[in-house]
């Protein structure tokens, strides 16, 4: 009898420990559930460390620009001349030591006449207003170019272009106009530009350039004081000393690249 006691108490430790040991061993649903939570803070240290904010965009480009020579051929027309009106050609001889610096010389040619506004000037006060013609420049031009994309026409062809800025510093030819003939000047100028290059092959590409330039130049009266031109007399000095002038134009031409 005390034997069977012995037993089943026994027994029952034995099924109170089994009970413990699995209530011990499953885990609770609640941890089940929070080790399936995607731990963010986590992922961002591991992939987007602070080294990491230092990143550039690679681009493969079809096109390339670097240690290579390039001659472009444009014309075009100034816009903002108070009192001319023409054309202006122009040739660019430049080269490029890697995709972005480049440098390059440019000459400009300009055939003016006079517009519309001193045409009717004179047909309304019978005399020339007081001007200058811009001839020609010469400059020497550091070139940047920050903007280079790719673009989809009308899901046919892929068309590769690029933007770029050029600074420059270099000579200005102008003329003083004058009643017995005109005077010609030079004036040290400073140049700014804006272009843009469409390529369709490895050595051909279209430009289009906007141009500003500052010159420092004299200024002149038309005619001579104390002259009298259609009943009016001029009055005052000639030398009118000299003036900031800005010259802008609008340029499109084909580039080769060797």
């Amino acid at each position: 009898m005390f034997k069977k006691s012995l037993l089943i108490i026994s027994l029952a430790f034995i099924g109170a420990a089994s009970q413990a040991t699995a209530q011990e061993a499953k885990p609770d649903a609640k941890q089940e559930r929070g080790s399936d939570k995607l731990d963010i803070k986590k992922l961002e240290q591991k992939y987007w460390a602070a080294k990491d904010d230092d990143f550039s965009v690679v681009q493969n480009r079809r096109y390339t620009k670097a240690d290579r020579f390039y001659l472009t051929a444009s014309a075009g027309i100034p816009f903002n001349d108070p009192y001319s009106t023409g054309s202006i050609f122009a040739a660019n001889l430049g080269y490029f030591m890697n995709e972005r610096w480049g440098f390059e010389l440019n000459y400009n040619s300009a055939n003016m006449k006079d517009n519309d506004a001193v045409d009717q000037f004179v047909n309304t006060y019978k005399v020339m207003p007081d001007h200058n013609i811009f001839k020609s420049s010469e400059f020497l031009s550091a070139i940047w170019v920050p903007f280079y994309a790719k673009m989809s026409a009308l899901d046919k062809a892929i068309i590769y272009f690029d933007m770029g800025l050029s600074v420059g510093v270099g000579n200005l030819n102008y003329e003083i106009a004058k009643v017995e003939g005109n005077d010609s000047k030079s004036a040290f100028a400073y140049k700014l530009g804006v272009f843009q290059q469409i390529f369709f092959s490895e050595h051909f590409a279209v430009r289009v350039d906007l141009n500003n330039t500052w010159s420092s130049q004299d200024k002149m009266k038309y005619y001579v004081p104390g002259s009298t031109v259609n009943g009016n007399a001029i009055t005052g000095v000639r030398d009118q000393g000299s003036e900031t002038v800005n010259d802008t134009s609008l340029m499109i031409g084909l580039t080769y690249w060797h």
